[in-house]
């Protein structure tokens, strides 16, 4: 029997996930929030304040992401563990249970950063790549399936995945591409994982093309709709 698992995942810590909290929650979505607690992207006034992520932790996975959002390869190797390190020991302290789920920050890093990961207690770490259909072999690399976001530079994997009849409308319109990939994993079984960034999403005014997208996915009997950590 096909086993089918849905999982989605939101990163960085912008206020505006409070939004997406909203509207996973209206649909039924499982996911996993992974929040940089002081990110240096984002001012001060618009990241998720403790009682933010203690209330997102009610219904949701909370993963760390360091604490300030560092790129880890740019960074020497004392500090790159520092940062992963502070960031699950502050956000267990803010929702009292463990958090066992990383992310790398912009998805760089080395194999001694998954040893880094691996060695502060978490039990996997997603990446931002894209296009797998499957669970991963290795926890520490976790792959993802689409991003809510339009990627130019996606053009091959798309136009082999949609074909010539459909790639035009897949590779300017991110939820056809999303909504045709979890077609796909409906069909065959496997692993759908939708992330992004609530920013993004806003600054693009993409919320309509992310709820026709949790519209689409949600509801369905044979799926398993999972946190990340419940990919392990």
């Amino acid at each position: 029997m096909k086993k089918i698992f849905i999982t989605t995942s939101w990163d960085d810590g912008h206020k505006l996930d409070m939004k997406l909290v909203e509207l996973l929650r209206k649909y039924k979505i499982a996911g996993t929030f992974y929040i940089s607690p002081e990110n240096r992207e984002i001012e001060p006034k618009d990241r998720l304040v403790k009682g933010d992520i203690k209330d997102i932790s009610k219904d949701f996975e909370i993963g760390a992401h360091t604490m300030t959002h560092p790129i880890l390869t740019k960074i020497n190797d004392k500090l790159a563990e520092k940062e992963i390190i502070e960031s699950k020991k502050y956000l267990e302290n803010i929702i009292g249970k463990e958090v066992t789920s990383f992310c790398y920050p912009a998805g760089y890093y080395k194999e001694k950063h998954k040893e880094m990961a691996r060695r502060a207690g978490f039990t996997l770490a997603r990446t931002v790549e894209r296009f797998s259909l499957s669970k991963s072999t290795d926890v520490f690399s976790l792959p993802t399936t689409v991003h809510a976001y339009r990627h130019w530079s996606d053009i091959f994997p798309i136009f082999r995945h949609a074909g010539p009849g459909h790639f035009f409308k897949q590779y300017f319109n991110w939820d056809e591409l999303a909504i045709s990939l979890f077609d796909e994993v409906l069909s065959s079984g496997g692993v759908f994982h939708l992330w992004g960034h609530s920013c993004e999403i806003e600054e693009r005014r993409d919320w309509w093309r992310l709820e026709r997208v949790l519209a689409h996915i949600s509801g369905h009997l044979e799926v398993n709709y999972v946190c990340n950590n419940e990919l392990v």
